[in-house]
């Protein structure tokens, strides 16, 4: 089936699937998205249309391309509020969210938004009597598209780094077709959906065709990152190397080519977001100079780095600027949109990395896949064959790769502070460490009459 992209997304959104109410508690919401669930999806042309409309559920506002990398890069080091950044943005750059915080509303409710609406498709398309393989293509990437929500939630506001926590996240898996509020599931029950879903999508979803949509080297990429955080090592570095060899995608070289190409032609990007003109334009390249900034920590790490000049931009005036979103172009227009890289190749080296590290204490394949990376940005190769140090240029690779994107940094710092490998204090000094995590919105936890339990110190 031929697949583009229009500006159908909120207008499917809020039409097919009557969302357009205004809703506060987003785990529980209102039973008006039940309006006509029984004829929202009859076959398959109409699975694929609202599919398209969980897709835009990405790019509709800016939750997921501008806030939640933007937030999580301040929880870490390589962001800090911008020049018209306030208190909401510095309560994220010291680690320390209300949860009465506007941002954290916004992007909690957004990411609940899309798996609700992955669930439409989901529950409904799998009622459809018919052999057309599209079927179950459909069905996999919304599952994928439930997962990598999930699993941003359980960053964010769960206890990733605990498998026995009972502090994870509201699982829905069906659409929400009342107001009882349900609790929070466990840390463990919440990897075993997340997981069951990928599994699903690396059997089901179609092959690569671009970087906009779900496919199956997508669905693997995204697993072997979930099964590091779920500390399962040998299983995430099997699944990366699995990746890395399938020459399904191939590093940009020069690295610079990752940030210029953008959308168009891009051989290492895995699954992204798009943009155009008119459609999908969004402020990103803006509100990555105005209201979140790089840090000074970052900027300096950079300064002896090969990919300094593609990571950061000074201007006439010495304003320093993230050259990796810096604007873009769509047909010969310079835009402020730009895309968010929700996971690229560069990025799945390191994963095995440190996950073949970790599982086998053999240094050889994990310094391969680091200098692998080093190589293509014309920087030193690593040659330290000591477990410790290696894992720590690992670390900080991640940064240099990484840095300034999505936020990775942060979730390397709590995972390797709760692996015992460094003192997260010595480089976010925390005030506790119950900020290892965000807190819940408050009206979630209010109007749930405390049903859903706000994280411990919040």
């Amino acid at each position: 089936m031929k697949r583009f992209y229009t500006n159908i997304y909120t207008v499917l959104a809020a039409a097919i699937l009557a969302s357009s109410c205004e809703v506060t508690d987003v785990t529980d919401v209102d039973p008006v998205y039940q309006v006509s669930e029984d004829k929202v999806i009859t076959n398959i042309d109409q699975a694929q249309t609202v599919l398209y409309g969980v897709y835009g559920s990405l790019t509709d506002g800016l939750d997921y391309i501008v806030y939640m990398p933007a937030m999580t890069s301040m929880m870490g080091t390589t962001m800090q509020p911008g020049t018209w950044g306030g208190t909401s943005e510095n309560a994220f750059y010291i680690n320390d969210v209300n949860p009465d915080d506007y941002y954290l509303e916004s992007m909690y409710s957004r990411m609940y938004f899309l798996i609700n609406n992955a669930n439409h498709v989901i529950s409904k398309t799998s009622a459809l009597h018919t052999d057309d393989p599209r079927k179950e293509e459909i069905i996999a990437e919304a599952r994928f598209l439930r997962a990598q929500s999930h699993f941003y939630l359980l960053r964010l506001w769960g206890e990733f780094f605990d498998p026995d926590s009972g502090y994870g996240i509201v699982l829905k898996e069906e659409p929400i077709s009342n107001a009882d509020p349900q609790p929070r599931a466990g840390v463990a029950e919440v990897y075993s959906l997340i997981l069951e879903d990928l599994d699903y999508a690396i059997a089901h979803a179609p092959a690569f065709t671009n970087t906009f949509y779900v496919s199956g080297i997508a669905a693997k990429a995204l697993k072997s990152k979930v099964l590091l955080y779920k500390k399962d090592y040998a299983a995430a570095a099997t699944l990366a190397e699995e990746v890395i060899s399938s020459g399904e995608r191939r590093l940009e070289d020069p690295y610079a080519d990752i940030f210029i190409k953008k959308i168009e032609n891009t051989e290492e990007v895995i699954f992204q977001t798009p943009f155009d003109n008119l459609n999908n334009r969004n402020n990103k390249a803006f509100m990555l100079r105005s209201y979140f900034g790089l840090s000074d920590e970052y900027v300096a790490l950079m300064e002896t780095d090969a990919r300094h000049d593609a990571a950061i931009a000074v201007t006439e005036t010495g304003s320093i600027r993230n050259n990796k979103f810096n604007g873009a172009t769509y047909g010969g227009e310079p835009l402020t949109a730009d895309t968010e890289y929700f996971i690229r190749l560069g990025e799945v080296y390191l994963i095995y990395a440190e996950a073949a590290l970790r599982a086998t204490k053999d240094p050889e394949a994990s310094r391969s896949a680091l200098n692998a990376i080093r190589e293509r940005s014309n920087n030193p190769l690593v040659t330290t064959g000591d477990y410790n140090e290696l894992l720590g240029a690992i670390r900080v690779e991640k940064i240099l790769e990484l840095g300034a994107e999505s936020g990775e940094e942060w979730f390397d710092l709590v995972r390797y502070h709760k692996e015992g490998d460094i003192d997260i204090d010595d480089y976010k000094e925390l005030s506790s460490e119950t900020r290892l995590i965000l807190p819940l919105p408050i009206q979630t936890v209010e109007l749930s009459e405390n049903i859903v339990k706000q994280n411990p110190g919040y």
